[in-house]
């Protein structure tokens, strides 16, 4: 075997060179797909916190749905589960982000996009109070679901939606050609 590798020498020494590329960019995109947990080899940098919503419509893990504080991605969506009517929403948070968390945080769920990509906007609470435990859980009183427009126009009865109907036409009719004016107004 060794007088047939050392015939052959460039070519073993370039199929072993390829093997290596290929574990490499294997690695590599494996990582940039956020599949650190499946990687034991790889120090986990995230501390998991749960919230509560009422409703968690078009959340999807995996889909690379984040969580923010103050527009700043410090985390992703990582699970969503049903508990006693209510969704669970469970996030991966960097490690010197959670550590500003404190017990009081708020969570509001958001979309990025008109097509419902979510996001998780986090208030992290006040320095007053306790700094949230790893999987700790932000309760239902302090979250928000996204509210869809239909939602609120459900809410209403028919004669206000009339009016409101009537008022939206109205106003288009009347600002019609007068952005610039409106602008003035608005920025006085």
């Amino acid at each position: 075997m060794n007088r047939a590798i050392r015939k052959y020498a460039t070519d073993f020494i370039a199929v072993v060179a390829l093997a290596l590329i290929a574990v490499v960019v294997a690695v590599y995109i494996i990582l940039q797909q956020d599949a650190r947990p499946a990687l034991p080899f790889v120090d986990e940098q995230q501390i998991t916190l749960k919230a509560q919503f009422t409703d968690a419509q078009a959340v999807v893990p995996g889909q690379g749905q984040s969580v923010r504080i103050a527009g700043v991605q410090v985390g992703k969506i990582t699970g969503v589960a049903l508990d006693e009517g209510l969704a669970i929403v469970t996030m991966d948070i960097e490690r010197p982000f959670f550590e500003g968390i404190h017990d009081d945080a708020s969570a509001l769920l958001r979309p990025r996009t008109g097509l419902k990509d979510m996001f998780v906007e986090l208030d992290p609470g006040t320095e007053d109070a306790e700094l949230m435990p790893a999987n700790g859980l932000i309760p239902v009183e302090r979250t928000a679901p996204d509210i869809d427009p239909d939602e609120i126009l459900a809410a209403l009865d028919t004669d206000t939606r009339a009016y409101l109907k009537l008022l939206v036409n109205g106003a288009g009719k009347g600002l019609d050609g007068r952005g610039n004016d409106l602008r003035e107004v608005f920025k006085r």
